[in-house]
């Protein structure tokens, strides 16, 4: 459980095991927060926590704790922190081991004002428990005039007592919802002018993880609190800030006439392309937050003087120079994770990316995405709800489609008598494949090309030498293809009689990856699942005084939203296959039903991929 909620991330851009034989790390014995929320939306946050060391892996996650805030608006104290010994002694934390640090990214792509005080808990072992009591003062509000939180308790841990209190000022009106907790606003408050809840929860069973789980939001225990009446009131609160941060300014006016006029381009969607380009290409990820920084851009022109910036800061410049060129959008609150659905709540915490709309196209871009063109978008961004900030309206991504998310192999082998593969491909990659594939092109460049290869080849066991040919992952204006040639080292004993299975090489191998894929006997949770489709046109050619003497025998899969069909034709010495899988599902969360369905598929695919070629 984290001490601040979950809001505070906003916009920072950033096989199963049996649940018999799950044990959760730790428990939490008891947690209880209260908060005194004033009239302008400032508030006092008072926190006791006290968890248990379940198992060896729990010392790790339990031997720290670190409690993050924003230190231009909030003042955190540690008041007291102890670990108790299983024979109930205790070990108070020394004050040198109660630390204050600069909180900033892994990948040191965020500088900001975020502090941590850090809790180094001594002596802890199985049955040991960490106790801490803190107090938090977040003296200005991240949105003037508003207060939220935003609790979620993981299924995945037990609670044996949580209690949540809240009081606000009687001038203040606070929305307050929860899930799977008991409770309610209390008839008398003990502080006056104020209105109180208070509400409690506890959970003695906890499951493990599961492949492809929705992110908790969809569906977990909660408690939120919320000023914020519609997601409305969400979108123009960040609209009134952020709106005047993309004022045109002569330079960004300079820069939109040059790039529309270097390409010459005069329609709206060859506008907006080559200025999404542009600013996907040049403008650095890198967050800088002072103050409020976390939900406020800075402004286009330090943007385009610095050439770096965050999610906000990408759409801030680019809404600038859309405007420059007659060109409406809007910045559209989104989150980057797994969930899929808005809480009922109306609160800022769901949102932790920002990308931009065109009205005009009827289209989104996220230009942090750089390997994104025009009219796709990366898979972490699709089907997610988002609020659009320039007109306050509710509004989702588009769904993943087996029409265009897709990817098309066409790989030419020829088995030599030596029992070697050679071969070639050409591998298209469309939709959320593209963005994936031009990445992962990206960084393959500059680096020892055979690591790469042997990474590649190991996928599927193969060994050999190859190479992919060169790509220019930022062109968008040719369509996306990887070319590749290899050769494998002896796939088959040869001369015969002998079998041999069909190799991958380095071809992207979709569906073979597939074969791969165990899902959970018993789906506790929602998971969430693509519509796409992958189709391999495969040629393998034999030595011409080969006698072949037995083929696969096509197949033919049909459940419910899963298609899967492979065909093997011989043409005298020349084998030709196509396989093809489709997806056609209408909700990214699915059920129990989907999972039979891929489950019955992935076991038709083993048996496929384990046919071989027979010959003498």
């Amino acid at each position: 459980m984290n001490f601040k909620k979950l809001a505070f991330v906003f916009l920072m851009c950033t096989s199963a095991v049996a649940f018999a034989q799950y044990k959760p790390s730790y428990t939490v014995v008891k947690s209880n927060s209260r908060y005194e929320v004033n009239k302008d939306a400032s508030y006092t946050q008072f926190l006791e926590e006290q968890n248990r060391v379940d198992t060896p892996q729990g010392i790790r996650l339990l031997g720290e704790r670190k409690i993050t805030y924003n230190s231009t608006l909030e003042d955190v104290e540690v008041l007291e922190a102890y670990t108790i010994q299983p024979d109930g002694s205790r070990i108070v934390v020394p004050l040198d081991k109660i630390r204050t640090q600069d909180e900033a990214a892994d990948d040191g792509s965020i500088y900001s004002d975020s502090k941590s005080k850090i809790i180094i808990y001594p002596k802890l072992e199985v049955g040991s428990q960490v106790y801490y009591r803190a107090k938090a003062v977040q003296h200005t509000p991240e949105f003037p005039g508003h207060f939220f939180l935003w609790e979620h308790y993981s299924p995945h841990a037990r609670y044996e007592s949580v209690n949540v209190e809240l009081f606000h000022d009687i001038g203040i009106e606070v929305g307050v919802n929860t899930k799977g907790m008991q409770g309610g606003k209390l008839d008398v408050s003990s502080i006056p002018n104020t209105v109180a809840y208070k509400f409690t929860f506890s959970q003695d069973k906890a499951y493990p993880n599961e492949e492809s789980r929705a992110d908790l939001p969809d569906f977990a225990p909660n408690f939120s609190a919320s000023t914020f009446k519609t997601y409305a009131d969400v979108g123009f609160a960040y609209q009134v800030r952020a709106k005047e941060k993309a004022k045109v300014t002569p330079a960004i006016q300079t820069l939109a006439n040059e790039l529309i006029q270097k390409v010459n381009a005069k329609t709206t969607l060859e506008k907006v392309k080559v200025l999404h380009h542009w600013v996907a290409q040049n403008i650095r990820y890198l967050g800088i937050y002072v103050g409020a920084g976390g939900y406020v851009p800075h402004d286009a022109q330090s943007i385009l003087d610095n050439l770096y910036g965050d999610c906000k800061d990408h759409v801030t410049i680019l809404e600038s120079l859309l405007a420059a060129a007659g060109i409406d959008s809007s910045p559209a609150l989104i989150n980057s994770g797994s969930a899929y659905l808005l809480p009922q709540l109306p609160t800022p915490g769901i949102f932790d990316h920002v990308i931009t709309y065109v009205p005009s196209l009827n289209v989104f871009l996220d230009s942090t995405s750089r390997f994104a063109p025009l009219g796709t978008l990366p898979s972490g961004d699709m089907d997610k709800p988002v609020v659009l900030t320039a007109t306050g309206t509710l509004s989702r991504t588009p769904m993943t489609h087996p029409a265009k998310d897709r990817t098309e192999a066409r790989i030419q082998m020829k088995l030599t008598r030596e029992g070697n593969i050679k071969g070639k491909s050409q591998a298209k990659m469309l939709g959320v494949f593209e963005v994936a594939s031009r990445g992962s092109q990206f960084n393959y460049q500059n680096k020892n090309q055979t690591d790469i290869v042997n990474r590649l080849l190991s996928r599927f066991q193969e060994t050999g030498w190859g190479e992919i040919g060169k790509t220019e992952p930022t062109n968008y204006d040719k369509a996306w293809q990887v070319n590749s040639a290899f050769e494998l080292d002896p796939v088959v004993n040869v001369p015969g009689p002998s079998a041999m299975a069909i190799p991958v090489g380095l071809a992207p191998g979709r569906i073979k990856n597939f074969a791969d894929i165990v899902l959970p006997k018993e789906r506790k949770f929602p998971t969430a699942c693509n519509a796409t489709q992958h189709e391999e046109w495969i040629e393998l050619s034999f030595p011409k005084d080969m006698k072949i003497t037995r083929v696969p025998k096509g197949v033919t899969f049909s459940k419910g939203d899963v298609r899967y069909q492979s065909t093997y034709e011989l043409a005298g010495q020349l084998l030709k296959i196509k396989r093809t899988y489709t997806a056609t599902i209408k909700e990214t969360i699915c059920d129990s039903a989907a999972d039979k369905w891929f489950s019955e598929f992935t076991q038709v695919l083993r048996r496929d991929l384990r046919q071989q070629v027979f010959f003498e």
